[in-house]
């Protein structure tokens, strides 16, 4: 039984390890149009493999949770990246959702991929820096 715990703590730690490894996506810039959130950023990779884009949220505050995102109350917009441009400054991608006018903030997080993740022990979900955005009022 000891043997069996010891070796379930070292699995344990290698896969902490692993994510850790892997850099956070870089949010490069955002932008309002036409009430939309657009922004471009990169994704980070490591030493285990690459980063594939998953969310990207919009907050009316820039608190932040433990993991690096917003903290739930804030949110006003939280949606997975599906449709994205590969720019020569980075990957782009535009909310689907319209906003309000107003000042907003922005994350993008990304997941490694390349790894054995499963429903139980699910792929940790790296955030981005945060970036401040203006929703003009219409003219």
């Amino acid at each position: 039984m000891g043997v069996r715990a010891a070796i379930v703590a070292i699995c344990g730690v290698l896969l902490t390890g692993v994510a850790s490894a892997a850099s956070a996506p870089y949010l490069k810039s955002t932008a309002a149009s036409r009430g939309h959130v657009v922004a471009v950023f990169t994704l980070g990779s490591g030493e285990v493999g690459d980063m594939a884009p998953d969310h990207i949220t919009v907050a009316v505050k820039p608190a932040t949770q433990p993991d690096g995102s917003f903290v739930p109350a804030n949110v006003r917009v939280r949606e997975s990246i599906s449709n994205t441009t590969q720019k020569p400054t980075g990957t782009r991608v535009r909310t689907q959702h319209k906003l309000r006018p107003g000042r907003y903030y922005v994350k993008v997080s990304g997941v490694v991929i390349g790894l054995d993740c499963t429903p139980k022990f699910p792929c940790k979900e790296l955030w981005s820096n945060a970036r401040r955005v203006v929703i003009p009022r219409p003219k």
